[in-house]
């Protein structure tokens, strides 16, 4: 049975990827910047720019909902469901008018998939801990987030290629995409979860599932339990902040200040970052199997560091080619980041609190993504009203590169952080003690 699961997930992996490729951050964002520039004033057009990049984290912050709603219930019908719901409404961007009604239609269109995304996200595991043995599922669950990075990769690049030739080709586009996500449908449709009957009724017997409003007080009272692990979040906070304030400044300026077209931004913002992610993680993976997640997340984060600096310097001298080396490094660091996301919280955890523990980091990551965003283009925004201009540079760049280095500096100081925490847990910082904690 799991050989068919396997097979099945591979296929609705490949394609919901494709039908998600267009609503990624880096894809969609550029695709409003350039279709509404005509027709949204540029300032309220940064802002939605922002939502586009916070979508993603509001739908994290929703994932308590999701659990209660699907607590008891057979996890296949719903996940289908979400499909369908994610398929339509990608599907319905295709009539968006290029207006500010238009647009504000397509990002609601946009935050409702990723809500629904959300809500399948939360039933996978479920599905793979019934269905794989413990010895595969770490090597499936891999294979799948490499195919889901290297299709999003690829649909970028399709799509940038696409709407550079023919702009006016968006809507056959997006029925295209979407399109493919039935391929996933009605390969879930076929997918069986081993020994369900038993798994429904065991958790109708558990403690009542957390309420949405629960969830906030959980995130207190675990991080009021455990000091150490509230140093490790805070720390992941300021990181988290400082990393995400790049992707909708680089957006912007990729039009405002470059002048590039589909393609070349989809690449820097999404696809080239896509790509490279699968190439890293077995490198960091190597890694953080011999340390503490404290003290990969302590040399990890220095990539951060580079990466926003080298954005700050290609923005501030007018070097597009340092904004492809920015978007390789961003795969890099968040091939590591993507693996001390789904893992690092086992490093403090006691085994029955796992779940907390992980909710805990959701949360505050859905709340740090939702702030950096609107943050960064605040920040841009009044720099460019102040018409401040450094060294002679011109003043979009001036306000970009002064938010770039600030995403620097505060990912530098996440990195002194982390590495201060290292010293101060000492030897509670090793994998094997706190594994067995």
């Amino acid at each position: 049975m799991a050989r068919r699961s396997y097979t099945l997930e591979s296929i609705t992996t490949i394609c919901f990827s494709a039908t998600l490729g267009i609503v990624e951050g880096g894809v969609i964002s550029n695709i409003a910047k350039r279709r509404f520039e005509n027709a949204v004033a540029a300032e309220e057009l940064n802002f939605y720019v922002a939502l586009l990049f916070a979508a993603p984290d509001l739908a994290n912050i929703l994932s308590f909902f999701w659990s209660g709603l699907s607590h008891g219930r057979a996890k296949i019908p719903l996940i289908n469901l979400l499909q369908l719901a994610v398929i339509l409404l990608i599907a319905v961007m295709a009539l968006t008018p290029v207006s500010l009604a238009g647009l504000t239609a397509m990002v609601c269109l946009v935050v409702l998939a990723r809500v629904c995304w959300s809500g399948i996200i939360t039933l996978r595991p479920t599905v793979w801990r019934s269905n794989y043995p413990a010895t595969m599922r770490a090597t499936a669950v891999g294979n799948f987030q490499t195919m889901q990075y290297v299709m999003a990769g690829i649909v970028g690049v399709i799509v940038g290629s696409v709407l550079n030739q023919q702009p006016a080709m968006f809507a056959p586009l997006v029925i295209a995409v979407s399109a493919c996500g039935f391929g996933a449908f009605f390969a879930t449709r076929k997918q069986r979860v081993r020994r369900e009957r038993r798994m429904r009724k065991a958790e109708f017997n558990a403690a009542p599932v957390l309420k949405p409003w629960e969830g906030p007080l959980i995130v207190w009272k675990v991080l009021r339990k455990d000091s150490a692990w509230a140093r490790f979040m805070l720390w992941m906070f300021v990181l988290g902040l400082g990393n995400m304030l790049m992707g909708p400044i680089l957006t912007i300026v990729l039009r405002d200040q470059f002048n590039l077209g589909y393609l070349r931004s989809i690449l820097i913002t999404s696809s080239i970052t896509a790509l490279v992610m699968p190439l890293s993680i077995p490198l960091w993976a190597r890694y953080l199997d011999r340390s503490h997640v404290v003290r990969f997340r302590a040399r990890q984060t220095w990539v951060f560091v580079v990466s926003a600096s080298i954005a700050c310097l290609g923005v501030l001298f007018h070097r597009v080619e340092l904004l492809y080396l920015t978007a390789a490094l961003q795969g890099v660091a968040y091939g590591g980041g993507t693996l001390a996301w789904n893992l690092g919280h086992v490093d403090f955890a006691p085994p029955t609190h796992t779940s907390q523990y992980m909710a805990s980091h959701v949360t505050l990551n859905g709340l740090r993504g939702l702030l950096a965003p609107f943050v960064a283009v605040g920040l841009y925004n009044a720099a460019v009203a102040l018409g401040f201009s450094f060294a002679g540079i011109e003043i979009n760049a001036t306000a970009a590169s002064m938010v770039l280095a600030l995403s620097a500096v505060m990912c530098a100081v996440g990195a002194l952080g982390f590495r201060r925490l290292l010293t101060h847990m000492g030897d509670r910082a090793t994998l094997g003690k706190a594994r067995s904690a």
